[in-house]
C-alpha cells in the first residue's frame, strides 16, 4: 500500500491533463478506502472464511434445545438425563434443555436404522421414530456392548461402519441442522466383565471383554475418520464407575462422570450455542 501512495503523485505530476490526473486520483482512491477491498487485502482469504462459515453444521441459537441418546443399555442407564440436564444447566443458565433417550438395553448397531425411521417395539417399549422428533443434537453411542458377535471381528466392525454410514446419511436427510456427536460409554473392566450376571472363566471373560472394547474403539476411529465429534467417556478402566452388581453398567459414580464429560464437551466445543 506504500508504495502505491508514493507512486500516486509522481504519476499525477507527469500528467499535464486534468481528467486523466482526475480519473486516475478516483481510482485511486476507489481501491484505497473501499471497505471490501481493505478486507480482502488486510486478512487472508476471506471470501473462503466465509464459505467455511456458511458451509459448517451450526445449531441455530434458540431459548430451546433438545438433545436426542441412542445407544444400548449403557446409555439406558442414562435414564431422562437428570444428571445432564443438571451439568449442562451449568453452561448454559438461560438455556431450557430437553433429554429424550432412546437408547434400548440388548440391542446392537443393526437397530439403528430402523429405531431412526420406524416406530419400534424392543422388549414391550415401544418408541416413535427418532426422526419424527425436531431435535439439535443427536448424541450416537457405539452400542460396544452388544457386539455383531455373529459375524468374524473384521466383518462385524465394516457392517458398524456401514451401518454408521447409512444412519448419518438419513438424520442429514430429514434433520440437516442437527449435529451428530459420537459417544463412547465405560468400557469393560477385563478381569471381572459380567462377573454378577455370566459364569465364564477368566480366558472367556477377557475374550468378551476385549471384543467390546474393540468396537467401542473402532466407533471412536470412526468419528476421528470422518471428523465428527466424539465424546470419550470410556473411564480409563476406573473400576468406580461400574456397576458392581452385574461389572456391565455404568454405576451411580459412572452416570455421573458419563454425564459430566457429555456436558463438558458440548460446552467446550460449542456444539450448542450459547
Amino acid at each position: 500500500m506504500g508504495a502505491t501512495m508514493h507512486s500516486l503523485p509522481i504519476f499525477i505530476l507527469l500528467c499535464h491533463n486534468e481528467k486523466v490526473n482526475f480519473i486516475v486520483l478516483c481510482c485511486f482512491s476507489f481501491f484505497l478506502f473501499n471497505p471490501l477491498l481493505s478486507l480482502e487485502r488486510t486478512f487472508a482469504g476471506p471470501i473462503y472464511q466465509v464459505k467455511k462459515i456458511l458451509n459448517a453444521q451450526l445449531v441455530p441459537p434458540k431459548s430451546t434445545y433438545t438433545i436426542v441418546l441412542v445407544g444400548d443399555s449403557m446409555t439406558d442407564y442414562l435414564g431422562s438425563g437428570v444428571e445432564l440436564k443438571k451439568y449442562l444447566k451449568n453452561y448454559y443458565p438461560n438455556k431450557q434443555i430437553n433429554i429424550l433417550n432412546f437408547s434400548v438395553g440388548s440391542t446392537n448397531i443393526l437397530t439403528l436404522p430402523d429405531r431412526l425411521q420406524n416406530l419400534t417395539n424392543y422388549n414391550a417399549r415401544i418408541s416413535e421414530p427418532i426422526l419424527n422428533t425436531d431435535f439439535d443434537l443427536i448424541l450416537i453411542e457405539s452400542f460396544g456392548h452388544n457386539p455383531l458377535s455373529e459375524y468374524s471381528l473384521e466383518k462385524g466392525l465394516k457392517k458398524h461402519n456401514e451401518v454408521m454410514d447409512q444412519a448419518r446419511q438419513m438424520i442429514k436427510q430429514r434433520q440437516p441442522w442437527a449435529r451428530v456427536v459420537l459417544l463412547a460409554t465405560i468400557e469393560p473392566h477385563a478381569e471381572r466383565y459380567a462377573e454378577g450376571v455370566a459364569n465364564l472363566t477368566t480366558e472367556e471373560r477377557k475374550k468378551w471383554a476385549q471384543e467390546r472394547i474393540t468396537y467401542i474403539k473402532n466407533h471412536i476411529d470412526y468419528a476421528k475418520l470422518h471428523k465428527l465429534p466424539v465424546i470419550d467417556a470410556r473411564g480409563g478402566g476406573n473400576i468406580d464407575y461400574i456397576n458392581t452388581n452385574d461389572f456391565i453398567h455404568p454405576s451411580v459414580t459412572g452416570i455421573d462422570f458419563i454425564s459430566r464429560e457429555i456436558a463438558d464437551f458440548i460446552f467446550k466445543n460449542r456444539i450448542l450455542p450459547l
